[in-house]
């Protein structure tokens, strides 16, 4: 099976990924980001985030919920890794080798929710009261009987610590 690295940034219209070439390669086309209701969108999957409020000093975590659709599926052996960008005030508390601002599948930090959605939990840590911006690349694959796609998007989370 091909694997197709596409980095669309956007959302889809609502067209299924069209084949190109050989059945086992696809398309990603991308739309305007004011029709996207979620943090990304994309023609075979959306991530949203969840982000509740935080206090300032304690222990917190936003939330990635990524969503395959159409004929795709979460990719079982991807190894998903989500990795922060550098935010002042905020310590994250990633166990990845890689350091504590990766999170990732190896780490613990990913879960697979059903045949279609997967979690990544960000840890940090919020060092004084206000509204700090989460961001950072999070790197996920889906899968149809025709293709695996690997992307890259680039999520980002507004969190209000108190």
């Amino acid at each position: 099976m091909a694997l197709v690295i596409a980095f669309a940034a956007g959302c889809s219209r609502g067209s299924e990924a069209a084949p190109k070439g050989p059945p086992e390669t696809m398309a990603i086309s991308a739309a305007p980001a004011s029709s996207c209701a979620h943090a990304v969108c994309a023609d075979n999957f959306f991530v949203d985030t969840t982000a509740p409020d935080c206090v300032a000093g304690a222990p917190c975590s936003v939330t990635l919920r990524l969503v395959a659709t159409g004929d795709f599926h979460i990719n079982d052996e991807y190894p998903y890794r989500f990795r922060a960008d550098d935010a002042a005030g905020v310590d994250f508390s990633g166990t990845d080798v890689a350091g504590k601002s990766t999170f990732s599948k190896g780490a613990g930090d990913w879960q697979k929710s059903g045949e279609k959605a997967g979690t990544m939990n960000v840890k940090f840590t919020v060092a004084d009261r206000g509204t700090k911006t989460i961001a950072g690349t999070l790197k996920l694959s889906v899968c149809s009987v025709q293709a695996c796609l690997l992307e890259q998007r680039a999520v980002t989370a507004s969190v209000l610590a108190k």
